[in-house]
């Protein structure tokens, strides 16, 4: 294989993030409430449409931010399955946004919400393999960080599950993920 420029790589993947993120917010939709006087009654139906959309582009952030991270040991990319693997990862991407909408149309739905955690599993998931890949391809030989980054596809996995018991415990277990993102490494050992 031709070895593939590092800008190619970085700018595909962002123009994906970009489109991730840009049809998350154009499914906002203005709330109708009917009546004239302010009701936060009138909000609480929306609340399970907010908080999908938090914990979306929180995830989609979380990606992308990650994915540069991980693309600034790389000055080109020399394995096929890498260019692979990051298209998979960029596939769930891509996802997000419909999942979302599916289920803030269809809340409390456990199987919307199982799909929703299906969907961010694949992409935590390839995730992860990307990231093992990118790091073996550069010969590192202590791959850094990867049992912590078995955490998400874990806790996603369980979140897929979950609806079926509580779709409060799915909505909890869908916040873990990133709410370990911002935890400092150091007071989170799992390696």
């Amino acid at each position: 294989m031709q070895p593939t420029n590092k800008i190619r790589f970085e700018s595909f993947s962002d123009g994906v993030f970009a489109i991730a993120v840009t049809l998350l917010a154009l499914e906002l939709r203005v709330p109708y409430l009917k009546t004239a006087q302010f009701s936060f009654q009138g909000l609480v139906p929306l609340i399970p449409s907010l908080l999908t959309f938090i914990l979306s582009f929180t995830a989609i952030a979380i990606f992308w931010v990650n994915h540069h991270q991980l693309t600034q040991m790389l000055t080109t990319i020399n394995q096929r399955r890498v260019l692979w693997l990051n298209i998979f990862f960029l596939f769930f991407v891509t996802l997000i946004p419909f999942v979302t909408q599916t289920m803030s149309l269809n809340a409390p739905s456990a199987a919307a919400q199982s799909i929703y955690a299906l969907v961010l599993f694949g992409a935590s998931a390839s995730f992860s393999l990307l990231r093992y890949w990118i790091h073996k391809s550069c010969n590192d030989r202590h791959i850094i960080g990867m049992k912590r980054s078995l955490l998400g596809p874990t806790v996603y996995f369980l979140a897929i599950l979950a609806p079926v018991i509580s779709i409060p415990l799915g909505y909890v277990l869908l916040a873990i993920p990133p709410l370990f993102y911002f935890l400092p490494k150091s007071s989170v050992t799992l390696d």
